[in-house]
């Protein structure tokens, strides 16, 4: 008898590693391991389940999340392949925030790497269940110890090794799994109950053993440890086995009212599909669901993956992972209720800015609908065209990321586009406390005040105004506007660590209208900024560095030029560890120079951890839109485009008054209602 889809269980599985240590040709073998395929495909070759676009196969890299799904004993797997370069993260961060665990890929050569470090400060972050597999272990100087003992001096990882593997004299490796005794030992490191048996020579039942190496696991107090290759099928059986015992499936809520988080967007022929991790309750097709404000969509095609290929489904049920297509949402949203929800993490923060041009300047308008397509499926792209200059920028990670882009506008829309110019994005707050107001006429007018607020506090709007002064609707209207307008400041850049607050306001019942707040807010908001003594904010990378001990004085020497700040955090076998931070812009060459200084031995991994006042106080970015800045040029421009828009207005409603004056004189006429 097969089991009701919603009693299932289901496990959503992330697997991670830095890029080439082997990762999708670990997901291969678990899909053939699972009989999910019939042979194994080669990255090489280009003939994998996951990586299948043609970017992915030519450069041999994982460029966007891939999900299949096996069945594994009672188990339901989803599992999300996800990319290996730190210009990726995004896709990684996405992944992260919908698992209930993890594979960690490690090359038993290479050993902790520059990513390797940024995943498991993200899984970390989320509280999510990892099992680490080390890889590669038939390749020449390979060391698997050493590796383990990397992850618990340079990550601090609890780890319990649940396997050893020996390189033999003629190539091969074997698996030899750790007895009993050793178990217990390094679990009494960890755990008070099992050191309490163990130091008083207790016997340790095996059963109860497994029970607790179970519960320490989902608890995050240790993380099992295996090793193999999967490029000769060694150690996946262990690695199936291991997921099959050790990590937590969903948490089902059935009962519950809908809700459901946008992890990821694709935009193919057939339109928008949104992939969505149900969180609680249930969906239909044709289920009419909340997916905003004041909005509502039907349900229309339902689809979740079933080995490597999708089917149509009518129900899906908290836990599972579905394919919706035609709904208006966004990544990151919530749809259904979001009551009570946890905030889902976000590691990832946007270095650069390029300005994105066709080669064919006819391919302007095509570019621009390629790029939006983009940026729905990456909002960190953030995607805007400049009608003055007839200019597009996007925001990046880095210059791979860039290559990516630039290639798939080639190969999926036949756009050929350079990507040049690239910027660190700065942003704007002001120092000090100020007011302004601005006024239509003498009918419609607002008062602002801006405040500075603690550093990584973020922009924020308040209204501080009762509706008797400013009516409701306007002062949605006010709101809207800051939030639009707080994108670009005095300098082009994004406004942070400030409050916006609405202090004073006029309207009249028959003279105001909407348009006339479009105009003056952003009047009233720069002419705040002008007064508030606006400093430019620049980020700040924190980051990691491992080197030979060798290499000391001249990767430190490095570091100083710079202008980072750094302590030794750990020294182990002949290796040193530093950790700092440094102005995010001075780090840009700094991997290919530490590569330089260290041959090729260093890693390096970093992320924006804060932003800080620069010395650089003139860094500008190109302003988009309707300029406030210059006040003449602003009111002249927009001023006519706001009053055709409110004459329109006022004409549309003449027009609807006249229509419903003459349908209630019919209706005095005939005695009924017409329409």
């Amino acid at each position: 008898m097969l089991m009701d889809r919603k009693d299932e269980k289901v496990l959503t599985l992330g697997i991670f590693a830095h890029a080439n240590a082997g990762k999708t040709t670990i997901t291969e073998h678990l899909l053939y391991h699972t009989n999910v395929i019939d042979s194994v495909g080669r990255v090489d070759s280009g003939n994998t389940v996951t990586d299948n676009m043609k970017v992915e196969q030519e450069r041999g890299i994982t460029v966007r999340d891939s999900i299949v799904s096996f069945k594994l004993n009672n188990k339901n797997i989803q599992l999300i392949d996800t990319p290996g370069h730190v210009d990726f993260s995004a896709e990684v961060e996405r992944a992260i925030n919908v698992l209930d665990g993890a594979v960690l890929v490690i090359s038993g050569v290479e050993g902790l790497e520059a990513q390797t470090y940024t995943i498991w400060r993200a899984l970390q972050e989320k509280n999510v269940p990892v099992i680490i597999f080390i890889n590669k272990m038939d390749r020449k100087g390979a060391d698997y110890d050493k590796v383990i003992a990397e992850l618990q001096n340079n990550l601090k990882v609890p780890t319990l090794t649940l396997t050893h593997v020996h390189q033999e004299s003629d190539g091969s490796i074997s698996i030899v799994p750790a007895n009993m005794t050793e178990i217990i030992e390094e679990l009494s490191m960890i755990d008070d109950e099992v050191l309490e048996k163990y130091i008083n020579g207790q016997d340790i039942d095996g059963k109860w053993l497994a029970s607790k190496m179970i519960s320490l696991t989902h608890e995050n107090k240790i993380f099992p440890v295996i090793g193999g290759s999967a490029l000769i099928d060694v150690g996946i059986n262990d690695l199936v086995d291991s997921i099959a015992r050790y990590l937590p499936t969903t948490s089902k809520k059935l009962e519950e009212e809908m809700s459901a988080y946008v992890f990821m967007i694709r935009v193919d022929e057939k339109g928008k599909n949104a992939y969505i991790k149900v969180l609680n309750g249930s969906i239909n097709n044709r289920d009419v669901i909340s997916t905003g404000e004041e909005k509502t969509e039907k349900i229309k095609n339902i689809m979740i993956s079933n080995g490597s290929k999708m089917k149509s489904v009518d129900t899906v049920y908290s836990g599972d992972i579905a394919i919706v297509n035609g709904l208006d949402v966004k990544c990151g949203q919530i749809i259904g209720n979001n009551v009570g929800l946890e905030k889902y993490i976000s590691f990832v923060k946007p270095l650069l800015t390029m300005e994105i041009n066709p080669i064919d300047k006819k391919d302007t308008i095509e570019l621009m609908r390629a790029l939006k397509i983009l940026n729905e499926e990456d909002p960190y792209l953030n995607v805007r065209y400049n009608e003055r200059t007839n200019s597009i920028y996007c925001s990046l990670m880095g210059e791979v990321q860039a290559q990516i882009v630039k290639t798939m506008l080639d190969e999926r829309f036949n756009i050929k586009a350079n990507i040049e110019n690239p910027i660190v994005i700065h942003k704007e707050v002001p120092t000090s406390t100020v007011s302004a107001k601005a006024s239509y006429t003498c009918v419609s007018g607002i008062e602002l005040e801006v405040s500075p607020l603690e550093r990584g506090s973020g922009f924020k709007y308040v209204s501080k105004l009762s509706t008797d002064f400013l009516h409701l609707k306007y002062q949605r209207q006010v709101e809207r506007l800051i939030n639009y307008y707080s994108k670009q400041g005095l300098n082009g850049w994004e406004l942070t660590d400030m409050e916006v607050a609405l202090i004073g306001g006029q309207f009249d019942s028959m003279g105001s209208d909407p348009m006339h707040f479009n105009i003056i807010t952003p009047l009233a908001l720069f002419r705040c900024l002008k007064q508030a003594n606006m400093k430019l904010l620049e980020p700040i990378s924190s980051y990691i560095i491992t080197f030979p001990e060798e290499y000391s004085s001249s990767v430190i020497k490095l570091v100083s030029s710079k202008g980072g700040i750094y302590q030794i955090t750990n020294t182990f076998g002949g290796e040193i560890t530093i950790e700092g931070e440094a102005p995010s812009a001075n780090m840009l060459s700094f991997p290919l120079e530490l590569s330089m200084n260290t041959s090729g031995r260093g890693t390096y991994t970093s992320y924006i951890s804060k932003y800080e006042i620069c010395k650089n106080q003139d860094a500008k970015m190109e302003y988009i839109g309707a300029d406030p800045r210059n006040e003449t040029t602003f009111i002249i421009n927009d001023m006519k485009a706001s009053l055709d828009s409110l004459d329109e207005t006022l004409m549309k409603k003449k027009k609807e008054s006249r229509s419903k004056f003459a349908r209630v004189q019919k209706e005095k006429e005939y005695g009924r209602k017409c329409r």
